[in-house]
Order: C-alpha cells, then structure tokens, then sequence
C-alpha cells in the first residue's frame, strides 16, 4: 500500500501538530483555599525553596526560557517524526521482497531519515547551549 505525496503530508503534519501540543510544556498553579494555614504553608514552602535554592530559585517564566522551551518542543517532534519515517524506511525495506524500486526507495528514506535526525540533534544541542547562555546572561549578578 503506497500512500499518494498529499496524504502522507497530511498524515505527518497531524501527526507534529498532536506531537506539540502533547510535548508541550504545562503549567500548573497552586490555588489557595482562603485559609490562613494554606497561605502560611505556601508562604513557608516558598521561602524554604528560596533559602535553599539562593538566587537560583525562581518562579518567573523569562522569555529567552520561554523561547527555548517551545524551540525544543518543536525539535523534540521533528525528531520524533523522523524516527517514525526511520522505523517505516526500516519496515519498507524488510518486506520489499527483492523489488529493486522498493529497495531503493527505504535506502532513501533511511538515509535522508537519519540525514534529518543528525541535524534535529545538532540544531537541538546549539538551542539548548544558546538557551542556557541567554538566561544565565539574563539574570544580574550580585
């Protein structure tokens, strides 16, 4: 079974659009009930996580994190759709049963496959360096 260029196209693009919005980082918030114990042990948590942690400790979302973080759930997905298309160049390749086309064409999808995925690393590796150099040049030294 050969899918036709539109809808393998269609497939993959659904298939990064559900893989982003899984990968994607999630916030979650405490909420406070309003009583007077839940706010002092929230106020005791904090400054425990504060006196621990010293100025490394920090509850802001700054932009060059935010940045950083939806580059690398962007890389994260391509990568991920890359294996896929390796696994499939894999599978195409074992039951190609001597056809010489279809052999050809998992060797080019393999190696364009794994192509790819040396470059989703490497554009992975520059963003996280580029990404901790921003934020620790972001916050002021005392």
């Amino acid at each position: 079974m050969t899918l036709s260029r539109p809808m393998f196209f269609g497939i993959l693009t659904a298939v990064m659009v559900s893989a982003l919005f899984l990968l994607a980082p999630q916030q979650s918030f405490a909420q406070t009930t309003g009583t007077t114990e839940d706010a002092s042990a929230t106020g005791t948590i904090t400054q425990g996580l504060n006196a621990a942690a010293g100025t490394t400790y920090s509850t802001e979302l700054r932009l060059p994190n935010f940045v950083g973080n939806m580059i690398r759930t962007l890389l994260a997905a391509t990568g991920i759709v890359f294996l896929i298309i390796t696994v499939y160049a894999g599978i195409l390749y074992m039951t190609a049963t001597g056809d010489t086309d279809k052999i050809k064409k998992a060797k080019g999808m393999l190696t364009s496959s794994i192509i790819g995925l040396i470059i989703i690393v490497g554009a992975y590796a520059i963003t996280s360096y580029v990404v901790t150099a921003l934020s620790e040049a972001a916050v002021p030294t005392p």
